[in-house]
């Protein structure tokens, strides 16, 4: 039985910002988009904080002692959680399916869920498209009619959206959510506002792209992948007793403080609670709590 405090792996993008330094304290740099906080993917790994295995990477960790994660049957870490400050628009992109990736990225596909934690006023996502067919959207993009194409619509703190893959969708400036998301690091671009970074356009990844965009897609209410994962917003005022998931239960502490059991906890903490452990939640506490389900 081991309850794991994590520390995220920090990446600066084009259209990051201070807000994960600001509210959360992590020591991070100017423009930081993603804090990657439960991740054993092989672009960046959380490291652990405490107990027998600190300073190992969740990576080894999975790697090595498969029973903590009740032996999940798969070589590879399904989920990776991670915070998105974007205070700039993020590209217009989409992810492939299992089958695609498999084939052409030797990756899992990514289908993807975010929490709201906090959105300037009148901030939006872009979820899916406006268009019927691959021509009319190759016709459309063409002629860069993107407000022709894309959903685009309001946000609020607290909502929570489910995006599959093949699902055309950016997060626009002024958002700062939690992702969940399936293991995979692969995106293709298809428009990103024709702004430089570092003195180069970034690269565009058209023909993939229109490989994997599902067609019509309207809609921008998807159900949660309960085949994936699932998960569940929780607020903790006194004492709780838990046991944790066969694979083991995965937590953002939203907001407050308390303790896991006898191990501290805050605002912005990641934490990993081996398989069927049984444990005790206490303080005053927001938390976001998921499991695997495959």
């Amino acid at each position: 039985m081991v309850i794991i405090k994590l520390q995220p792996i920090f990446f600066e993008k084009v259209w990051g910002g201070n807000n994960l330094k600001n509210k959360y304290n992590y020591n991070c740099l100017e423009q930081t988009g993603e804090a990657w906080g439960i991740s054993a993917h092989k672009n960046g790994s959380s490291i652990i904080l405490n107990g027998e295995f600190k300073n190992m990477s969740l990576r080894d960790l999975f790697k090595s002692h498969k029973e903590l994660f009740g032996n999940y049957p798969k070589e590879e870490f399904p989920i990776l959680i991670k915070l998105i400050d974007a205070t700039l628009d993020l590209s217009v992109q989409v992810h492939p399916n299992d089958e695609y990736a498999k084939k052409y990225e030797n990756s899992l596909g990514k289908t993807e869920c975010w929490y709201i934690l906090n959105t300037e006023e009148k901030a939006e996502l872009i979820i899916g498209h406006k268009l019927n067919s691959k021509e009319e959207f190759i016709k459309e993009m063409n002629l860069g009619n993107w407000d022709k194409i894309l959903n685009r619509f309001r946000i609020h703190t607290g909502e929570t959206y489910c995006v599959p893959s093949g699902t055309i969708h950016a997060i626009c400036k002024g958002t700062l959510l939690l992702e969940i998301q399936q293991s995979s690091d692969v995106t293709y671009r298809l428009y990103d506002y024709n702004r430089p970074y570092n003195g180069k356009l970034r690269e565009l990844h058209i023909y993939k792209a229109l490989d994997v965009i599902t067609f019509p897609d309207k809609d921008i209410n998807h159900p949660k992948p309960k085949q994936l994962f699932d998960f569940d917003i929780y607020n903790n005022i006194d004492i709780t007793n838990k046991t944790s998931n066969k694979y083991g239960d995965y937590i953002f502490i939203i907001e407050g403080e308390g303790y896991f059991n006898t191990e501290p906890v805050k605002k912005g903490d990641f934490i990993f609670v081996s398989s069927k452990t049984d444990y005790k939640i206490s303080g005053s506490l927001k938390y976001f709590h998921s499991i695997i389900n495959s």
